[in-house]
């Protein structure tokens, strides 16, 4: 079940990522591919999301604040899975 959370906090991030006007296609893509393949993840591909997601936290701090805390859900969420 967790990982079905970790997999709606992505969803949701998502969406507020389309209503943000900076160019996200490639951190979309990101997102969309760890959504449908998370099962499957390794837990060296997953440290690779990890790295992905903080670096995007950082860009998104200060002008979207909204997208960071979804952003920090989604890597507290891998935390406590264990991943």
């Amino acid at each position: 079940m967790p990982r079905e959370e970790v997999k709606k906090t992505i969803g949701e991030l998502t969406v507020e990522l389309e209503k943000t006007p900076k160019e996200t296609g490639i951190f979309e893509e990101t997102l969309h591919n760890a959504q449908v393949e998370l099962d499957g993840y390794t837990p060296e591909a997953v440290q690779e999301f990890m790295e992905v997601l903080k670096r995007e936290a950082t860009e998104f701090e200060v002008e979207h604040p909204r997208i960071t805390a979804l952003i920090n859900n989604v890597m507290t969420s891998l935390s406590n899975l264990g991943i």
